[in-house]
């Protein structure tokens, strides 16, 4: 699903948890062994992939962890000088 503006917060949600679960897997990570290398709890893991909301910060561990960390770059680029 592409993620659009119209759709909800919580389809947004389930699918960036969704997406978030397949490069794990793609990674052959468990759910117990990213959340030891991201410092998190296995049912942080869990809710995150379940769609549920959670903090900036632990997001930040996850895509580490799952090696996107990067990609935050093109989300919030940085803006020229004032």
């Amino acid at each position: 699903m592409k993620i659009e503006g119209f759709l909800t917060d919580e389809a947004i949600l389930a699918e960036l948890g969704g997406r978030l679960a397949q490069r794990r897997l793609e990674l052959q990570l468990t759910q117990e062994m990213l959340a030891e290398q991201a410092g998190v709890s296995k049912r942080t893991v869990e809710r995150i992939e379940a769609g549920a909301t959670a903090q900036m910060s632990t997001l930040i561990r996850m895509l580490r962890a799952l090696e996107l960390l990067d990609r935050l770059e093109t989300l919030a680029p940085e803006t020229g000088a004032l």
